[in-house]
């Protein structure tokens, strides 16, 4: 039997995408225009999409994962969500004072609905995955934000943040929901080209020829 004529290609696999996460100054300015629809008339839109921002920074949740969150998941006694993660795993995301007092107050303005979903559309249907990407692609226009990406930019941005306090990759493993490392240190290498893009400010060998 003769020999397949793709045995001997190659399978070259993708090059892992550079991270871009949303910086400090990005999620705030998104915060900002939550808070701005909140005291102009529209507060449950206003504090529902301010508490998605928030959440999604504060875990790292994946748009599937935040889309399908219950009201049911909420611990507010301790402070944490459970997630249903890939592969119907479940692990517990922590949500701390800034997410907890935007969630709160979101729940005050959450219409009554025959729906356990935790978020709900002004007519008090479940938010859908395309309605929350919706949600974050208008926050990002009305803040001025043009980079590309939506909700998995939030993620990044979290697993940095975490990986910069803390330090510790199975941590943030966990609370990522990654079955093993692999991903992880992708982070670790993001969050190294990033310190390295900062030391390149003071060492730039072009600046340090004094000219203009």
């Amino acid at each position: 039997m003769g020999q397949s004529p793709v045995a001997k290609v190659k399978v070259v696999s993708p090059k892992p995408k550079v991270i871009q996460p949303y910086s400090p100054e990005e999620v705030k300015a998104m915060v900002k225009v939550c808070d701005y629809d909140y005291a102009n008339g529209r507060q449950f839109l206003g504090a529902r999409n301010r508490v998605i921002v928030l959440v999604l920074y504060d875990t790292g949740v994946r748009l599937g994962e935040l889309a399908n969150m219950k009201l049911e998941d909420i611990n507010e006694a301790n402070g944490w969500i459970r997630i249903l993660g890939k592969g119907a795993k479940e692990r517990l995301a922590g949500i701390e004072e800034t997410a907890q007092r935007a969630l709160w107050r979101y729940l005050v303005h959450r219409p009554e609905s025959k729906h356990g979903e935790l978020w709900l559309t002004e007519e008090g249907k479940p938010l859908t995955p395309n309605g929350i990407a919706q949600v974050i692609k208008g926050l990002k226009r009305r803040a001025g934000i043009t980079a590309p990406g939506l909700v998995h930019r939030f993620r990044h941005s979290f697993a940095l943040e975490f990986l910069r306090i803390d330090g510790n990759m199975e941590n943030l493993r966990h609370l990522l929901g990654h079955s093993d490392l692999a991903m992880t240190h992708r982070y670790v290498s993001a969050l190294r080209a990033e310190d390295a893009l900062q030391a390149h400010k003071q060492a730039s060998p072009a600046n340090r020829l004094g000219i203009k």
